[in-house]
């Protein structure tokens, strides 16, 4: 393998860890816990994290997909001719797949979640929230799904 295409794995891999972690870690074991918390340490909690974790994620994300695109262009013997064509092409075009549905999910919650904070606020607090934290938890829990599916898909293409 040239020293090219092990760095751009390097660059795909180690966003894409953090990506993954992330969206399992906040939708199973995070986001649970806040909210069993109540509503006051939720919000307060989730709006410091946020900001950090947001454009974090959102760059991890960002940075494998587009390190992933890359990679596919410059691995010898591959290239975006070969998707859904192969056993390889069907693993890695189920996971591009994934992988773009789960970004949509991310950035859907992220704004949902940006909407209840503004909905939350003491001058519209009279707005009944339940229905959008419900969509919120939902997004959030196919974003972690979407991500370890398109990690699975594309794991499994080095074997097909």
């Amino acid at each position: 393998m040239d020293s090219e295409v092990a760095l751009m794995r390097v660059v795909h891999i180690v966003p894409a860890a953090v990506w993954v972690g992330s969206a399992v870690f906040t939708a199973f074991v995070l986001n649970p816990r806040l909210r069993a918390l109540g509503p006051e340490v939720e919000r307060s909690v989730t709006e410091s994290v946020n900001k950090i974790a947001g454009p974090v994620v959102t760059g991890s994300a960002v940075i494998t997909i587009l390190a992933g695109f890359m990679l596919i262009s410059r691995t010898p013997g591959r290239d975006f001719a070969d998707l859904f064509d192969s056993g390889w092409g069907w693993a890695m075009g189920i996971g591009i797949l994934a992988s773009i549905i789960a970004f949509g999910l991310g950035a859907i919650t992220g704004m949902s979640q940006a909407r209840i904070r503004r909905l939350n606020s003491p001058e519209t607090s009279m707005f009944n929230i339940d229905g959008l934290e419900r969509r919120v938890r939902i997004y959030e829990q196919l974003h972690a799904v979407f991500v370890v599916l398109a990690v699975a898909a594309m794991a499994s293409a080095r074997f097909a």
